[in-house]
């Protein structure tokens, strides 16, 4: 299981610290792009800081109403790799998909925990991935919602080909019931950015978990 940390800011400073407290223990990062109108939440994103912030490769969370939109403002910076959108959003799925991939980006459909699974169907063939949210999206330190892993278990069983992640109410105490259901990613924030400890020392306790858990009972 794979650790992409979640990083949502209001402010640039925050954007490069955030980054450089991870950068040397993590290939990838996702950045939280919320506009105040699909969620409630507004965060900072710019491209431009973005590009010049180092090699790491980005997947996108586009927690926004019209994901179209944004995804023109990035085509330019070659860290992205993907592209997360929500379902729910208000453009044409395929448009958005067909966009994504237009920039060779990877494209991936966001569900929040109460739209069914069912609904994504007829386009998971254009698809490379599908991330689960385990809280209502739009801030972090949220309880996680434990139903999640069920709708996990129940596209795995389905579905093996597609990258799916997990955002949302990923930490130390949840981790390992999250990484029963199969999970190809967790997408933590607040447990690796919050607290007393050091961001590079939350990722290593997480890992510890995965590992354990990984490892046959003697």
């Amino acid at each position: 299981m794979k650790i992409i940390p979640s990083i949502l800011v209001k402010t640039k400073d925050e954007f490069i610290n955030q980054v450089n407290s991870v950068s040397s223990e993590v290939d990838q990062i996702q950045l939280d792009i919320a506009d105040g109108n699909f969620v409630k939440t507004k965060t900072w994103a710019d491209p431009k800081v973005v590009k010049d912030s180092g090699n790491i490769n980005i997947e996108l969370h586009l927690m926004v109403e019209h994901p179209l939109q944004e995804i023109k403002k990035w085509t330019h910076v070659p860290q992205i790799t993907r592209i997360l959108f929500h379902f729910e959003s208000s453009d044409n799925i395929e448009n958005v998909i067909e966009s994504i991939h237009a920039n060779n980006w990877e494209a991936s459909i966001v569900l929040n925990p109460g739209t069914k699974l069912s609904k994504i169907e007829p386009y998971l063939d254009s698809l490379e991935g599908l991330m689960f949210m385990g809280v209502e999206p739009g801030s972090q330190g949220q309880k996680f919602i434990p139903e999640t892993i069920d709708r996990i278990k129940e596209f795995k069983m389905k579905q093996s080909v597609h990258f799916v992640e997990l955002d949302g109410g990923v930490n130390e105490g949840t981790l390992p019931e999250i990484i029963s259901s199969g999970v190809d990613a967790v997408c933590p924030g607040s447990a690796i950015f919050g607290g007393d400890k050091k961001p590079e020392e939350n990722i290593e306790k997480m890992r510890e978990i995965i590992s354990s858990a990984s490892q046959p009972d003697k």
